[in-house]
């Protein structure tokens, strides 16, 4: 039995009703199903409410959800529970740079494959006549989801289309605030819960524009205000492989998304590309 699993059943007396049916969920579940959860769907697993859930993680010693996740993947005996899929792509110290190598690899397939296998592409296309009809484009992210949110500002703006990357959550926000009809915001969080992607866009809803998020949990927050999920799964544990695998899926998600607006727009396309590569040729020796 793990620590966390002790400290559970040592306090399970003192549970109220809601915070026991969260308890026996965690226990009869394996914990690399719950530290991919959001909160939003440990709570509708569980049959409780998101704040029985904030409630309960403190009253057994933890700061936060995030937390608690990351203490159970910490926790003693987690590499017994890691998928079988998984073990085949998790680095060692003892793994030789040729093994690493191989293991970096499939795992960077593996999350592929995962994201093609539940990509819905009717959403992708109802993305795509949004992004070709939005006056004005604008891209949330914090952490590694900014950096993505620039390769998407990169690859709208080589196909023509207005777009920006805001990374400053203030700036995000204030932004979002005077977006209106006819404008497209994207929020990007592999999670779904990142309070601050998720808040610009609620605002950016809240103003009248058109929303999109790319995200891995269809039932987390950032869904309940977009307009249309993008969904992508890269099945890694993020505290173990620094979210690579993630990054890498959005990056497939924004790929895909070009090649169908390339499709759609092709005339378009061809000639802002020749007009964007010719402004900066003499960026070259």
């Amino acid at each position: 039995m793990s620590k966390i699993e002790a400290l559970i059943n040592s306090r399970m007396h003192s549970f109220t009703k809601s915070e026991k049916k969260i308890a026996e969920y965690i226990l009869n579940s394996k914990k690399s199903d719950i530290t991919r959860m959001t909160i939003s769907e440990l709570a509708s697993n569980s049959g409780v409410s998101e704040a029985t859930i904030v409630r309960y993680v403190k009253k057994i010693g933890f700061e936060s959800f995030q937390d608690f996740k990351l203490n159970l993947v910490l926790d003693n005996g987690e590499e017994d529970d890691i998928l079988e899929e998984e073990k085949d792509v998790t680095i060692s110290k003892d793994d030789t740079p040729q093994e690493i190598l191989r293991k970096t690899k499939l795992g960077f397939l593996q999350s592929i494959e995962n994201t093609d296998a539940i990509i819905d592409m009717n959403n992708f296309l109802q993305a795509v006549n949004f992004i070709r009809s939005a006056k004005k484009i604008e891209i949330y992210g914090v952490g590694s989801s900014s950096a993505v949110g620039k390769i998407l500002q990169y690859k709208l703006t080589r196909l023509g289309f207005p777009a920006y990357s805001i990374e400053d959550p203030h700036m995000q926000a204030i932004s979002a605030a005077t977006l209106g009809l006819g404008d497209l915001a994207f929020g990007i969080s592999q999670s779904g819960s990142t309070k601050d992607t998720v808040d610009s866009l609620a605002i950016a809803k809240k103003h009248g524009a058109t929303t999109i998020c790319l995200t891995q949990h269809v039932n987390s927050p950032i869904t309940k205000y977009a307009d249309v999920v993008l969904e992508i799964y890269s099945g890694e544990n993020p505290v173990k492989t620094s979210a690579g695998r993630s990054i890498l899926v959005q990056v497939f998600a924004v790929e895909l998304l070009s090649g169908l607006l390339y499709s759609t727009e092709y005339e378009k396309a061809i000639k802002v590309g020749k007009e964007t590569a010719s402004a900066v040729v003499n960026k070259l020796y």
